[in-house]
């Protein structure tokens, strides 16, 4: 009796998943709870690209699995991510991607083998139903690493606060403006007055401080791509060693910014989350590897 991985059924699931996140995660990046009123935000690039890549992935089902319940599933789950992503509470952002990402793995994979569905069309290739499949489950695990993988750290970051802020000059013009009003208050002056210059320059800091650092947000997300994707490579190949390094080398590189609480409480929160993500991702793909394509991992395992 064949194993679940070498009948036909898994064989159109690792496909209709790879095309699932080609257009969930390799074309564009969809908007987040602070970007529905955010008025730079390219929405009519957006909605073009997503009315693309909708249409091309519905298309691309339906020609593969002939079958209209499939396509109409997958055509849901494509409607229903954005919209959550978009709608929700940020700090739940983190918890709506793994579910979606959860339900539509399992969904479709109960879908193909309820209904008995096979691949009905296909590419010849110089390689076995298997290594196809590796292949694909490799790809879509690389894109949900980098683009998924963003969106649960940001959930979590956004969850615990921990989102780096700072200043703007006009908050520090304004705090020392109000300081010298303190300072120019005589023994006389009265405690009503004192407070009340004080909670005017907790206003002025509220009023002023922008939502987050937009630069260290995007250095770290560009960072945080790359670690994750070698973090996933490196626990797929069973280089726990490596795991270890890379994350001390990381920590050692900012440790002049870790003294800071702000700073040390966001590159902790942002880089464990960003690490959980890649664990579960590496040993998911290297399940996946050793079950479709061990000699993928063949070097390494004699190196071993």
């Amino acid at each position: 009796m064949k194993s679940l991985i070498e009948t036909p059924a898994f064989f159109l699931w690792s496909q209709v998943i790879f095309m699932w996140a080609v257009a969930a995660y390799g074309v564009c990046a969809d908007p987040l709870p602070e970007d529905v009123a955010n008025k730079k935000f390219l929405w009519a690039k957006w909605t073009t690209a997503w009315i693309v890549r909708t249409a091309a992935l519905v298309g691309a089902t339906v020609f593969i699995s002939g079958s209209a319940i499939l396509s109409s599933w997958i055509l849901l789950v494509a409607l229903v991510q954005p919209f959550l992503r978009a709608k929700m509470p940020a700090r739940w952002t983190a918890e709506i991607e793994a579910a979606i990402v959860v339900i539509n793995l399992v969904g479709t994979l109960i879908l193909i083998r309820y209904f008995r569905l096979t691949p009905q069309r296909g590419i010849r290739v110089a390689l076995t139903a298997e290594q196809i499949s590796a292949i694909c489950i490799t790809a879509t695990t690389m894109m949900f690493v980098v683009r998924g993988g963003t969106y649960i750290v940001r959930g979590c970051l956004d969850k615990s606060e921990a989102l780096p802020h700072k200043q703007s000059s006009a908050v520090t013009k304004n705090t020392v403006t109000v300081e010298t009003d303190a300072e120019a208050i005589d023994s006389s002056g009265t405690t009503i007055a004192i407070s009340k210059i004080e909670t005017a320059s907790r206003e002025v800091l509220a009023e002023n401080k922008e939502p987050y650092d937009v630069e260290e947000v995007k250095r770290g997300r560009i960072i945080g791509n790359l670690e994750r994707l070698l973090l996933t490579l490196v626990v797929a190949a069973g280089s726990y060693a490596a795991l270890a390094f890379l994350i001390a080398a990381k920590g050692l590189i900012r440790s002049n910014e870790l003294r800071q609480r702000d700073f040390a409480e966001y590159f902790l929160v942002g880089s464990l989350s960003s690490v959980l993500v890649s664990l579960c991702a590496g040993i998911a793909l290297r399940f996946a590897i050793l079950a479709l394509w061990p000699a993928l991992l063949s070097l390494q395992m004699q190196g071993s």
